[in-house]
């Protein structure tokens, strides 16, 4: 037996408000310089013409991510709010680029290899017993491995 008309649309006047507590997939259209995201959810009753300066909530202080263009996401709203969106729980392969602490270096994790740079100086002391002076050279770069790091920190 299909419900009527006025039952249906009882049904969606009641749940009205409950459109926007569910997460919604989405797709990135683009990233501002602020990190937010300019998605394209693809459920029509929330797309309208896209969603832009999304922030991103990926629940870890201190770090920012940039995405790929085309990368999936969840869009949710913070309270049920149709005003506040936000992006979280991404699809792997979506990170770009990950940034600790508002750092500027690269991360080289365990086993990684490396250049590493030789100070070149001059050397006063024993050298076998016998008293040494003399400058000590070495090549400008050698290739290294990381052999330890720190336990906190993983990348």
């Amino acid at each position: 037996m299909e419900p009527s008309k006025a039952l249906q649309r009882f049904i969606r006047f009641v749940m009205r408000d409950t459109l926007y507590h569910g997460k919604y997939s989405a797709e990135v259209q683009s990233q501002s310089d602020d990190d937010s995201l300019d998605l394209l959810p693809d459920d029509n009753r929330v797309r309208g013409n896209g969603l832009s300066r999304v922030p991103i909530r990926h629940g870890l202080p201190g770090v920012r991510v940039r995405v790929r263009v085309g990368s999936r996401v969840q869009l949710g709203f913070e309270n049920g709010d149709p005003t506040q969106p936000y992006a979280a729980l991404w699809e792997p392969g979506a990170i770009e680029t990950i940034i600790f602490d508002n750092g500027t270096q690269p991360i080289a994790r365990m086993g990684d290899t490396v250049t590493c740079f030789w100070p070149s100086g001059t050397f006063d002391g024993l050298l076998n017993g016998n008293e040494f002076h003399g400058t000590v050279m070495f090549g400008n770069t050698s290739p290294g491995i990381i052999d330890g790091g720190k336990d906190n920190v993983k990348a």
